[in-house]
């Protein structure tokens, strides 16, 4: 009787292992079929276009000229708008070195529109 449960467990895990040995050639079967096919699309795409290498010191550069040229105040185009722009700074609480600063212009210049600036608002209009 020991001898037929011994004989019936050798049996037992042999069966287990030829299942197991089974499910494991399908499931490799499978992968194998996943893998051919992801090859097959992966031949079939067309391959990237070669892009030219943007610099990031140049773009960096680039962007750094953007920033300047947007934080700049637009440069008045003629004597009366310069007057005016120079007004404005003025009452906005600048110097005459920061408004030169400012605008790009002489200090000199400045000093000159600041001061028909003080005689436009003293005379009576």
């Amino acid at each position: 009787m020991t001898g037929d449960v011994l004989l019936l467990s050798v049996g037992g895990l042999a069966l287990l292992a030829l299942l197991m040995s089974c499910w494991q050639l399908q499931v490799s079967r499978r992968l194998r079929r996943e893998i051919d096919e992801l090859r097959r699309r992966l031949a079939e795409t067309p391959e990237p276009q070669q892009t030219v290498p943007i610099s990031f010191s140049t773009s960096l550069d680039s962007a750094e000229r953007d920033q300047l040229q947007a934080a700049q105040p637009a440069m008045p185009r003629n004597s009366a708008e310069k007057y005016r722009y120079v007004g404005a700074l003025a009452d906005q609480g600048l110097d005459a070195r920061g408004i030169a600063d400012a605008l790009q212009m002489p200090t000199a210049e400045v000093e000159q529109l600041l001061q028909l600036a003080k005689l436009k608002k003293t005379s009576p209009a």
